[in-house]
């Protein structure tokens, strides 16, 4: 639990830069900077410390062993409840945990004598996909038996990319009963894995990779050393094991937020642990060993489509049934991001394949000199909800269509890219329209997918118009990998329960989920459904371009009653507009939107949200991480509790 709640301050940037490896492997795979080194920072947020003492069930930790070998564990209370991990102040985190026979981390922490050991964690509620971690060093540690208290003392702290995290509920499990299988924590050369472990390993969807950075003596003080601990997940069967020696375990590289922090620490440190736990049964298998990043087409002749791989030759292992306290009461939510497993070269794949629908574009309209909407037709109905996105595979276009239809070269930075890339829907598929959704995106500067779409929008407008062009001829598809977004869906409520009272905060692009949103509630109270309370507080330096993709928002639908000439008397939208700069709109909202100009930037008084009553609404903030955290510091001076805020931000 949280002790101690001292007033909240900002945490300070941790780091003068990414350590040698990460921008060795940046360099390698000629990644553009996609997230700011000020995004690890030295000490606990306020949301984080919250995050961890109140939230979690269970802690994935990376610890060392004499070998400097780095080790994966879980840890959970005895009874696998939270709230065994407190905080007193916000650079510590102190841990109650019970062991179990076989966790590798015993030994690790009997060799604490009063010196530092290295140590890093990942915060994860696999039911909101929230996630958090952090690095330090262990300061203390209690062992009695096998339970364990140890406090660690955080030098770092970064929040994480959560695509590929499997939707699952779990509940406390009182009936374990560890039973150790296996245990070599040293394994010889010509050895290999039990079958029934690698059998283990191919049904696994969840997987936590521990890593190494062990700093050069000219490097410490820059870049100091630590270890970390990241999430990795897929479909059951994504991380392969290579039969041609039984124990070479190959990691598909999933495009994420691109810190490249674990293959950063391998480049320089090539050695690597996985735990892989079952909340089904309770197991959890450890190993470590021998790590290597492949790239281009050393990675390829491993694991043919996969442009970066990692593989951990496996030198230790255990393995323990029914020890985690903890199980799922239902079936897992695939992340809609996660790719159909890539088999080996030397293995034989199944004969069915996972089928993804294809969405063909037919139409481009082109907003301005960066932003542009995408119309696309599905092989067959989808169902999308609004404010969700979707993952597209957009291989076959950059690699061919595009060449054909636009004059580009590719060169050496497009050749890891896996052309899958994720958008929030503007506008998902409607009854009358099952098979048709459109995308609104911007073209990123340094970029490769949107400043080629952006391209082929304006190859067919050059005018630049505005206009939606049918662009269905020059037959340009992609599939559709999946769907997701954390962002609900508001269910109207009569007004004798008080109506539905919305605060939605947009930064730029970010209001994309919400014009869905807004076709659905209006939609809901054309036809009598609730009584709704809007407020859309929108920071964006093109008025004129946001207001109008809302105001396409409130468009007439057969099924829909409102236009711009009627009003809607369950029905109040407010939008709070922020530009540096003066508009002036080309059509009128119809009567029950009332707009609010204001000059420059939404600052973190909290006097918007103190006057809208954002303590009686419910929030939702979606836009760039600087303007979310801005956003929350502007709601928690209104007096709002933050861990109601639903928020989604743009960080790949």
């Amino acid at each position: 639990m949280l002790q101690s709640l001292q007033p909240p301050s900002d945490p300070l940037p941790a780091l003068r830069g990414w350590h040698p490896g990460e921008q060795a492997v940046q360099a390698i795979i000629h990644l553009p900077e996609r997230v700011a080194i000020t995004a690890v920072v030295d000490r606990l947020p306020e949301q984080h410390r919250i995050f961890h003492t109140s939230r979690l069930h269970f802690l994935p930790v990376t610890t060392l062993d004499q070998q400097g070998r780095p080790w994966a564990s879980i840890l959970c209370s005895h009874d696998g409840m939270p709230s065994f991990i407190s905080s007193s102040t916000n650079a510590l985190l102190t841990i109650k945990a019970h062991l179990w026979p076989g966790d590798p981390i015993i030994q690790n922490l009997s060799q604490f004598h009063d010196r530092k050991l290295l140590f890093s964690g990942i915060g994860l509620e696999v039911s909101t996909r929230r996630r958090n971690k952090f690095s330090g060093y262990i300061s203390n540690v209690s062992l009695r038996g096998l339970d364990v208290d140890l406090t660690s003392v955080i030098t770092q702290a970064l929040g994480l990319c959560p695509k590929y995290i499997n939707i699952r509920s779990i509940m406390p499990f009182h009936r374990t009963s560890p039973r150790l299988i296996y245990e070599r924590f040293s394994l010889g050369d010509g050895e290999r894995l039990p079958d029934d472990v690698i059998a283990y390993i191919h049904a696994a969807d969840t997987a936590f990779l521990s890593t190494s950075y062990v700093a050069a003596q000219d490097d410490e003080n820059t870049y100091p050393s630590r270890v970390g601990v990241n999430h990795r997940g897929g479909r059951p069967g994504f991380v392969r094991v290579r039969p041609s020696d039984g124990k070479t375990l190959v990691l598909p590289n999933y495009a994420g937020n691109r810190v490249m922090n674990s293959l950063g620490d391998i480049h320089i440190t090539p050695v690597a642990g996985i735990v892989f736990p079952s909340f089904s049964t309770g197991s959890i298998l450890y190993l470590t060993g021998k790590a290597e990043n492949l790239y281009g087409a050393s990675a390829r002749a491993i694991m043919p489509n996969m442009n970066i791989v990692s593989t951990i030759r496996v030198t230790g292992f255990s393995f323990v049934e029914n020890a985690i306290p903890l199980r799922e009461t239902g079936p897992s939510q695939r992340s809609p991001y996660s790719p159909p497993v890539c088999y080996l070269a030397e293995e034989k794949p199944p004969s069915v394949s996972f089928a993804d629908i294809t969405l063909n574009l037919i139409k481009t309209r082109v907003l301005n000199d960066t932003l542009m909407t995408l119309t696309f037709e599905s092989s067959r109905p989808v169902e999308i909800n609004p404010s969700q996105n979707c993952v597209l595979e957009l291989s076959e276009f950059l690699r061919k269509r595009s060449h054909a239809l636009l004059d580009w070269e590719e060169d050496e930075s497009t050749v890891n890219d896996d052309c899958v890339r994720t958008w929030t829907v503007s506008m998902p598929p409607a009854p009358d329209t099952p098979c048709t959704l459109s995308l609104t995106m911007r073209a990123i500067k340094g970029g490769l997918i949107t400043p080629i779409l952006y391209q082929l929008a304006r190859s067919v407008d050059p005018q630049l118009t505005g206009e939606e062009i049918d662009v269905a001829g020059l037959k340009v598809c992609a599939r559709l990998r999946g769907v997701g977004g954390d962002l609900p869906v508001p269910e109207p409520l009569a007004a004798c329960d008080g109506g539905r009272r919305l605060l939605w905060i947009a930064g730029g692009i970010g209001i994309t989920p919400f014009l869905s949103l807004t076709r659905h509630v209006t939609n809901l109270a054309a036809r009598g459904f609730g009584i709704w309370d809007v407020t859309l507080v929108l920071a964006t330096r093109e008025p004129e371009v946001m207001l109008g993709l809302i105001q396409a928002a409130f468009v007439n639908k057969p099924s829909c009653k409102i236009d711009g000439c009627q009003s809607a008397p369950s029905l109040t939208f407010s939008i709070h507009v922020y530009s540096p700069r003066q508009f002036k709109l080309l059509e009128p909202f119809p009567p029950f939107v009332s707009l609010i100009p204001h000059e420059g930037r939404l600052d973190d008084s909290g006097a918007l949200f103190g006057n809208v009553d954002a303590k009686g609404r419910e929030s939702h903030i979606c836009g760039p991480l600087p303007f979310v955290l801005n956003a929350m510091k502007s709601l928690r001076a209104a007096g709002v509790d933050l861990e109601r805020v639903k928020r989604e931000r743009f960080t790949y």
